[in-house]
């Protein structure tokens, strides 16, 4: 079966912004509500010393759609990539093994369905609770939704569905998410920034 036509839009505009991919995962569930996720892998290069993952498959369709936040602060849906459908990113320092590449795009494939069968959407500002640690992230038991860290970094993807938001996956501790839940989304990014490598376990 074809992929979707917003699903190539998004593979082509990784490959534009990326080149081509060092590897890759797939999951496939034909009964559930997204039936197959593609999570790409960039690996370390001399210039660049991240690996990174990218999902596709998420904006198959549109999140459920639900009541924005933004009573508390958080940034809403009706900017660009304002169409309810998004894809994962994440970057982490150094190579990894391919076991630890394998827990990863599993563990983004399983935050991608999240909103599908919560019944909610995602979006930049989110805290999401994962009941287990991230892998390779120690201590680490919740993301932040992210968007853009770097000047020069994408916020959204233009597709044949409209645009497709790009939520950048971020680690944090129990701690971390205390002071997430206490301050607005960005004062809160940006206090992160200063004080730790988000690209990095946390010091022990």
């Amino acid at each position: 079966m074809a992929a979707p036509a917003v699903l190539r839009d998004v593979f082509l505009a990784h490959q534009k912004h990326w080149g081509e991919e060092d590897g890759g995962f797939l999951f496939e569930d034909p009964a559930g509500p997204l039936p197959r996720i593609d999570v790409l892998i960039y690996r370390p290069t001399a210039r660049i010393g991240l690996t990174s993952f990218t999902t596709i498959g998420m904006a198959g369709r549109p999140m459920p759609s639900t009541p924005g936040p933004g009573a508390s602060g958080r940034l809403e849906l009706s900017g660009p990539g304002g169409s309810g459908r998004a894809e994962l990113q994440f970057s982490r320092r150094g190579a990894l093994t391919e076991r630890a590449e394998n827990e990863i795009a599993r563990q983004l494939a399983n935050l991608a369905v999240h909103p599908f069968r919560a019944g909610t959407q995602l979006d930049w500002g989110h805290l999401i609770g994962l009941g287990q640690e991230f892998p390779t992230f120690p201590g680490c038991h919740a993301v932040f939704l992210s968007g853009p860290l770097t000047e020069n970094a994408r916020d959204y993807i233009r597709t044949v569905e409209g645009p497709v938001r790009i939520l950048n996956v971020i680690p944090i501790t129990d701690q971390e998410r205390d002071l997430g839940r206490a301050l607005p989304p960005l004062d809160f990014v940006q206090t992160l920034l200063q004080r730790v490598d988000i690209l990095a376990e946390r010091p022990s």
